[in-house]
């Protein structure tokens, strides 16, 4: 019998990847590195909702010019842009509900 091999080191401190497998792709995944769970979060995004987020965010375009190049309305540009802010903040609460606890000594945070 072939004994099953898991994607990631069996450690007590990644029970949150049973748990919430849709939050990390592969093993590389760092729920304390923001940087990681914010290109997370963009990812997730669906195509169009991601291409105005980044050309506003990225590329600092302003919502005429964006409207333009995608060939929608100021209206619509301003809809997905809502709606991406929204998914984000949702996408790293989920993330920060999530993750385990952070093992650091009071030395790293005096003001704990």
């Amino acid at each position: 019998m072939a004994r099953l091999r898991l994607p990631w080191p069996s450690v007590v401190s990644q029970w949150w990847r049973w748990r919430h497998p849709s939050l990390w792709r592969g093993r590389t995944f760092d729920p304390h590195n923001s940087q990681q769970v914010m290109s997370y979060a963009v990812l997730r995004l669906r195509q169009e909702t991601r291409d105005v987020f980044l050309l506003n965010h990225i590329k600092a375009l302003d919502y005429a010019l964006i409207a333009r190049h995608l060939g929608l309305s100021v209206a619509d540009v301003q809809a997905r842009l809502a709606e991406a802010l929204f998914e984000i903040s949702r996408t790293v609460d989920l993330i920060e509900r999530a993750r385990p606890q952070s093992k650091l000594s009071r030395a790293e945070h005096p003001n704990v």
